[in-house]
């Protein structure tokens, strides 16, 4: 199959260029000038990029729910898989054909995971944590189905065995508290210590996987950091020293931007929220705008992500994480699309056949109306998504 008439992303140029693209076999061959006996797709004046990537997304939660305690206790069996196979259809339709699940519900994401890769379910390639690591906390009776309670190194050990046995890709660490949490619990305080956060990653390295860190607090992020982490998630209170190290440690930022945004976005419902969680977020937005932008400027490494699954915050909005990175944080448009496509594969270690329109990498395109580069906000109106070759989205047929 080509896709012809379009216009191509160059990741490493930054910009598009002319030309048809080559898909066989689930993967992109040449860029060149389709056989004239070649079956085709027109993409006549559509702008063609890579699969986007969110390396921060919770599938199995109601973003519809504005205090958000417990949210699945009078659910019934069945329900969570459902809400987050059609989360995950979400995710794939509007351009993200890869998605990072940083903390699920009772593993009824990696069940949806297992009926997508099986070709019964639609959604993007997921890479899913399990249940998060976390002490014992105020929290904990909120997420009951999402939480794993681990106190010491033995526990963070033994949890997260479980969650690699129960077929976690990788592990996730609460090292410092949440804003969506109990109000005995504080997002600039540490959670897990050193010793513990380095257990976990010891049993991730065991198993070639790495640990994501949810980290607000400087502490936190300091000790995720040194102790061996791949990203952080969040880094609300990073400093010059944090951002410095990680640098030196070429460790990942996934900053969630678009978290506080979402929130606000409709007063009526920020107002159902609990009164702790809804003065938090609205001290948020700001200080993660001026962090977002401090860490482009450091050179930290910046994934896409956009912790969908926190309250307004739905799937199939991802996109204005993206956008919102230009339009607030002082991003280019290329720099955007790179932190969602090529940075984001080389955190889940796939650089090597993900994130890129390049010969050999798994055809994952989608496609939009206008250059972004020029309309950042085209990135809101993807009207085709394929994944490995197939088409799932083309509102042109």
């Amino acid at each position: 199959m080509w896709l012809t008439g379009g216009s191509i992303w160059d990741s490493h140029k930054g910009a598009f260029r002319s030309g048809d693209l080559h898909v066989e076999s689930g993967r992109f061959g040449s860029v060149g000038s389709a056989p004239r006996t070649a079956e085709r797709l027109e993409m006549d004046g559509l702008f063609l990029l890579p699969g986007f990537i969110d390396n921060h997304v919770h599938i199995t939660l109601d973003t519809g729910i504005a205090a958000g305690n417990n949210i699945w206790r009078d659910a019934l069996p069945g329900t969570i898989a459902l809400h987050a196979a059609w989360n995950a259809r979400r995710l794939l339709l509007c351009g993200i054909t890869t998605a990072r699940d940083v903390g699920g519900w009772d593993y009824h994401e990696i069940a949806v995971r297992e009926a997508i890769d099986a070709g019964k379910a639609i959604g993007p390639r997921l890479f899913c944590a399990g249940k998060i690591l976390s002490i014992t906390s105020a929290s904990s009776p909120f997420y009951p189905g999402m939480y794993e309670e681990v106190d010491g190194i033995e526990e963070v050990r033994k949890g997260a065995r479980k969650q690699l046995a129960r077929g976690a890709n990788l592990i996730k660490v609460l090292a410092s508290g949440a804003v969506n949490s109990s109000k005995y619990e504080r997002a600039d305080a540490i959670q897990l210590r050193p010793d513990e956060i380095a257990a976990a990653v010891e049993i991730a390295r065991d198993n070639f996987t790495h640990v994501a860190a949810h980290a607000h607090a400087t502490d936190a992020i300091r000790n995720a950091i040194i102790c061996g982490c791949r990203s952080i998630e969040h880094g609300t209170y990073a400093t010059d020293e944090t951002r410095a190290l990680m640098v030196e440690h070429g460790t990942f930022l996934v900053p969630t931007f678009c978290t506080a945004h979402a929130f606000l976005k409709d007063p009526a419902f920020a107002d159902r929220a609990l009164p702790h969680v809804r003065e938090r977020y609205m001290k948020l937005e700001a200080l993660r705008r001026e962090q977002l932008g401090k860490a482009r400027a450091a050179g930290v490494k910046i994934a896409m992500g956009t912790d969908v699954g926190t309250p307004g915050n739905h799937c199939g909005e991802n996109m204005q994480e993206v956008v919102l990175m230009v339009e607030k944080c002082g991003f280019s448009p290329a720099e955007a699309i790179r932190a969602a496509t090529v940075t984001g594969a080389d955190l889940l270690g796939r650089a090597d056949d993900l994130g890129q329109i390049a010969q050999g990498y798994l055809a994952d395109v989608i496609a939009v109306p206008e250059d972004p580069t020029q309309n950042i906000a085209t990135l809101h109106d993807v009207c085709f998504v394929m994944k490995e070759g197939r088409v799932f989205r083309n509102d042109r047929a």
